[in-house]
């Protein structure tokens, strides 16, 4: 069978299945319940659309300069509902075209990562959805300053600071850590004389991408290993006789059939 985790990257999967920013339950259902549109510039039209998670029923905010022409399929739960109508490639056709999204993205971090990391995190991809690039530049960096911060990571510079974080956390991919790196050269001198030497959103997009797996893997991986390592001794408990330690303190606590007990008869 192929597979098809490049799905789960997506804000939408296809016309009626997407990746909840809130909930964050992969592959749930979803539909729009309202459709408006203005004025971007005197010549632009800009559509948006709200959506619905069937799941946890909250409902996030979609731009697009493209006229969707959403289907009106009736109404849900006393609520007019629409979908989009498009084929198989509605997934991608969709994250395309949207510029903006509220939340920024499905990458919603666990909030076991600080919220100050969290926060910065939102702010670069807002950044980036406009092609903000020195704005989100700027952010990516500053999270890597608090990140260190946070771990009490040592270095005169930021390279060393990210040298110390790799050695830090031996646990997380060193290519994360490799990418990070680059960001020095996106916001140094030559972004405020606007010459990016080629730098691009697709570069910022892989360094945010790298930004969030290192928190995932720093401050929820732990924490979900440890849930279940909880969960398993759990149910270890429950199925597993009492061992021998255990046999041998209840023939201590029960009489023994023994000369000491004769003798107290």
């Amino acid at each position: 069978m192929p597979d098809q985790s490049h799905l789960d990257n997506r804000y939408f999967v296809d016309t009626t299945i997407y990746n909840c920013p809130f909930c964050n339950r992969r592959h749930v259902s979803y539909t729009i319940v309202v459709n408006f549109s203005f004025d971007w510039t005197d010549k632009k039209r800009c559509f948006g659309h709200i959506v619905r998670c069937h799941s946890c029923g909250k409902k996030s905010l979609h731009l697009t300069f493209k006229d969707l022409e959403p289907q009106h399929i009736g109404q849900i739960d006393g609520t007019n509902r629409w979908r989009f109508t498009f084929g198989k490639s509605a997934g991608q056709v969709l994250d395309e075209v949207f510029f903006y999204s509220v939340p920024t993205s499905f990458f919603v971090l666990d909030e076991r990562v600080p919220r100050v990391l969290r926060e910065l995190l939102t702010e670069a991809e807002g950044c980036l959805k406009s092609n903000y690039l020195t704005g989100a530049s700027a952010c990516a960096r500053k999270i890597v300053y608090e990140l260190g911060a946070l771990s009490k990571a040592t270095g005169d510079n930021y390279k060393d600071r990210i040298k110390s974080l790799k050695a830090k956390h031996p646990d997380v991919e060193p290519a994360f850590f490799d990418t990070l790196l680059t960001i020095q050269q996106v916001t140094s001198s030559k972004v405020h004389e606007n010459s990016y030497d080629g730098w691009e959103a697709k570069h910022l997009r892989i360094i945010l991408a790298s930004l969030s797996e290192v928190l995932h893997e720093i401050y929820v991986v732990p924490a979900l290993r440890d849930d279940r390592r909880k969960a398993i001794l759990a149910l270890k408990g429950e199925v597993v006789p009492p061992t021998a330690k255990s046999n041998n303190d209840a023939q201590q606590i029960a009489p023994a059939d023994g000369p000491a007990s004769r003798g107290r008869g």
